[in-house]
């Protein structure tokens, strides 16, 4: 009987296991389409204030969080390369920009669900613009 029980406990597990997998992957691409509509629509609400020229822009999901069957938090990583005003002037470079963004599953399919939230932010200098 405890092996019974033993089996069908560990069948349980890998079946909650293997949902919740399934489910981060669904999330994971809904996260990467949200990302890729940006960048092909150019959509510029999230882009830094201080950006003057994108040159390249890169963006990655870094974390995936399901906090319940129908609602997840996805912690992506924007690097915004280009010129930008800075306190020391225009300079070129590269902004790193840490963001979450909540998602929410309506039947099958999982959507974003209000606006990214920048998290963290870091930049890397080259120099500065010569006029």
């Amino acid at each position: 009987m405890k092996k019974i029980m033993t089996a069908v406990s560990l069948a349980c597990v890998l079946a909650v296991g293997c949902a919740s997998m399934g489910n981060t992957d669904a999330v994971r691409a809904a996260a990467y389409s949200a990302l890729g509509t940006a960048q092909i629509t150019n959509d510029t609400s999230n882009r830094p204030s201080e950006l003057v020229e994108l040159t390249r822009l890169t963006t990655h999901v870094d974390d995936i969080t399901l906090t319940s069957p129908t609602e997840a938090t996805v912690l992506t990583t924007y690097k915004y390369k280009g010129r930008f005003n800075t306190d020391g002037g225009e300079k070129s470079g590269v902004l790193t920009i840490q963001r979450k963004m909540q998602f929410t599953k309506n039947g099958d399919a999982w959507s974003q669900s209000g606006n990214a939230q920048e998290v963290a932010r870091s930049s890397s200098w080259s120099g500065t613009k010569q006029s």
